[in-house]
């Protein structure tokens, strides 16, 4: 009952303690350093395979299946998708956040240096 008391009998004591504290809070919040947009670096890889004259089912046996499964092994990997067109086959590998973009560029590197010669 002290603070409605005073607030009855000085408002504008009352008014101007109200204020310094909207001044405060909006001094507070306007100097809040919140970064809305991180810096992230999401690793991921492509793989495109060209193989001229391949329907899309012989891409899916021959050459993605082939690339999914070398690059599957590898540390980190988050999720592999592939797509098999005629004559194109992309295989996107997504890393999860903690793995350094650049080694797991070269992990996928040696992978498919690796299986090259099974390749069409």
């Amino acid at each position: 009952m002290k603070l409605a008391d005073v607030s009855i009998r000085r408002p504008v004591f009352a008014t101007m303690m109200i204020m310094s504290l909207i001044v405060l809070g909006l001094f507070s919040f306007l100097m809040l350093n919140v970064d809305l947009y991180p810096d992230v670096d999401i690793p991921f890889v492509v793989i495109t395979t060209v193989l001229p004259g391949a329907g899309p089912e012989q891409i899916e046996t021959d050459v993605t299946q082939i690339i999914e499964d070398a690059v599957n092994p590898v540390e980190g990997v988050d999720y592999i998708q592939s797509t098999s067109q005629e004559n194109v086959s992309i295989v996107i590998i997504a890393f999860k956040l903690e793995i350094n973009g650049k080694d797991a560029a070269q992990d996928v590197r040696e992978k498919i240096s690796a299986i090259r010669a099974d390749l069409p």
